[in-house]
């Protein structure tokens, strides 16, 4: 199946192009108008930056409204079809990434990023550039809360297109349907797929894709629905975290994979973790390889910012920042000691795990 594939923003891709667009507002005037795609790149640099700084920032509700609760999994692979291995028990876990479902099933390529939000943890699987085109393609992953029934009819951002249900086969035996532009169109005005179905539990789940082009993206929306295993998972990271004080709030963590959503472009993916102490929030950003440039103009997220503080041991580097300053360590006895109670596990995944504080 075929069609119109004018896209129009979600609601986060309209979060990063006001930001995007109100950073060249304020710098140099452009040759010849407006750069969309540098604009939406660099409204991702200042809303990941918002969100970490900043918990519960509009940035974060406006990506949150595309996918408020969205539920994650492990990496998709390359060259065949992605097998994800099932969640891990639900037991109790210290783990600042837990979520309700993961992708049983993902195409060849996709990566599996973990976004912080308000309302827990973003999951956004991304694929690859598909060759000539210049977008990769996204898809969120989002189950509603018990009792919770969504309606198609609502717009999916405030002034949008009003939605209609159009039926679908059902996912894994219940009730299916895609919230299409039309009663008998199956997707949304801008071309993108939304999938709704109700799980086992009684519950509702939701993907929706954006650049998912090709004949086949209807089916493939459908098999990733059919593989879907709503149950809780908690995320493995790269780290430990010992004698936290109690003054010290978790705030967000998160974990990127893919290339456009990484933090870091010197590495090929960074995982970090945000505390609220007295009314401040200090981030630390685990990669892997040495820590990064302060300087270095290829890694827009670090400047402007503030002064960093890392280490680094076994194939890894954390840095730690806040726009505070030192004084946001006061708790903690400095930048230095607040490091020291990381303990580095390595870029394996294999030595990662889900007890991560302490």
């Amino acid at each position: 199946m075929t069609h119109d594939r004018t896209h129009e923003p979600t609601a986060g891709e309209l979060g990063e192009l006001a930001e995007g667009l109100d950073g060249l507002a304020g710098s140099a005037a452009p040759g010849r108008g407006i750069d969309i795609p540098r604009a939406m790149r660099d409204g991702r640099v200042r809303l990941r930056r918002r969100r970490l700084v900043t918990v519960g920032a509009v940035a974060v509700a406006a990506a949150a409204t595309t996918a408020v609760s969205l539920l994650p999994s492990a990496v998709g692979g390359t060259g065949k079809s992605a097998a994800i291995a099932p969640p891990a028990s639900a037991a109790p876990t210290t783990d600042p990434l837990v979520v309700d479902a993961t992708y049983g099933w993902l195409p060849a390529g996709y990566q599996v990023n973990y976004l912080p939000s308000p309302g827990g943890t973003i999951l956004r699987a991304e694929g690859e550039v598909p060759e000539g085109g210049s977008n990769a393609p996204i898809i969120w992953l989002k189950v509603y809360p018990a009792g919770t029934t969504p309606s198609p009819g609502k717009p999916a951002y405030p002034g949008g297109p009003k939605q209609y249900r159009v039926e679908a086969p059902p996912v894994d035996g219940r009730p299916a349907y895609w919230v299409g532009k039309s009663p008998t169109i199956p997707w949304t005005s801008g071309g993108d797929w939304y999938l709704r179905w109700q799980t086992a539990d009684g519950r509702w789940a939701e993907m929706q894709s954006v650049y998912l082009t090709g004949p086949d993206a209807q089916q493939t929306m459908h098999r990733i629905a059919g593989k879907v295993i709503v149950d809780r998972y908690a995320a493995p990271l790269p780290y430990r975290i010992s004698g936290i004080p109690t003054s010290m709030k978790l705030a967000t963590a998160d974990l990127f994979r893919s290339p456009s959503a990484a933090r870091m472009r010197h590495a090929p993916w960074s995982t970090s973790v945000a505390f609220e102490v007295d009314g401040m929030t200090i981030i630390t950003i685990v990669t892997p390889g040495k820590p990064p440039s302060t300087t270095s103009p290829s890694d827009p997220d670090l400047l402007p910012g503030p002064e960093r503080t890392c280490i680094q041991a076994h194939g890894l580097s954390a840095c730690t920042e806040s726009q505070d300053g030192v004084r946001a360590y006061a708790a903690v006895g400095g930048p230095e000691a607040w490091l020291k109670k990381f303990t580095l596990l390595g870029p394996d995944e294999h030595t990662w795990t889900t007890n991560v504080l302490g």
